[in-house]
């Protein structure tokens, strides 16, 4: 008899496991089923899309202890029939009035500052969609399921997941990058220009004030506009202040 899939299987760990635990196996997977790693494969890009949603409807809920308690009340419980961990959407489902709502991961960058056209698989039609930096919700008309046969189809709703990114997360409420800095205690004490590769690649200096401490956060003058670039507001870079014995000594994913 095949194992029920939960949240805890899906990363891989006992229902027991620690916070740590989980956001190790999670950063571990994450990489692992990156869609960079699929290469050009069509098929085994489709996979990972597939394994990296469910990685992070997952993690969604096991790394908040409101939801974990209240999911774990739920394991305690009857089984759903299907095995299907509760709290995920799953991925082309049909919605009522013949609509198809999906998620579809999408790297941070192209969160915050892309734009073009992703191509993408639902339900087993491709389709392409527009996007735009800061949006995360798209509506495609006439690529859901017919209501009745003969009858106009439904639309599709795609909502773009974002793909963790080493020392970066986006604030959603003010279209801010934070990236997680790490510095030595001497660069901490003396403040001065630190290098920060921005996640378009482009390397900048940002100016780090003297004194800083771990958990200090600062807008540096030359992170004005580095943010999210939303057609309703442009966020800032946000720096957030880590500091090692020794450059590179914590790389943590996500920041602390």
């Amino acid at each position: 008899m095949a194992e029920t899939r939960t949240h805890y299987t899906i990363l891989g760990v006992p229902q027991n496991a620690s916070p740590e635990m989980i956001k190790k196996a999670y950063v571990l997977l994450v990489k692992q089923y990156h869609p960079d790693r699929a290469g050009s494969d069509e098929a085994k890009q489709e996979e990972y899309n597939e394994r990296l949603l469910e990685i992070m409807a997952s993690y969604e809920i096991l790394s908040d202890p409101v939801k974990r308690a209240e999911y774990d009340a739920e394991l305690s419980g009857a089984e759903s029939a299907s095995g299907t961990p509760r709290g995920k959407k799953m991925c082309g489902m049909p919605m009522k009035g013949g609509d198809i709502e999906t998620d579809y991961p999408i790297s941070m960058a192209i969160a915050a500052y892309g734009k073009g056209k992703i191509p993408m698989k639902v339900a087993g039609e491709r389709v392409v969609v527009k996007v735009y930096p800061g949006v995360r919700r798209y509506r495609v008309e006439g690529y859901g399921v017919p209501v009745e046969p003969g009858k106009p189809r439904g639309d599709l709703y795609v909502n773009l997941k974002v793909i963790p990114q080493e020392n970066w997360e986006i604030d959603d409420a003010t279209n801010n990058l934070i990236h997680t800095l790490q510095i030595t205690q001497k660069q901490a004490e003396r403040g001065g220009q630190v290098p920060v590769q921005l996640l378009f690649n482009k390397v900048i200096k940002v100016t780090v004030p003297a004194g800083v401490k771990t958990g200090d956060r600062f807008t540096p003058p030359e992170g004005k506009g580095l943010g999210v670039m939303s057609p309703k507001k442009r966020g800032d870079l946000v720096v957030a202040v880590e500091v090692v014995e020794k450059k590179g000594f914590l790389s943590g994913l996500f920041g602390k």
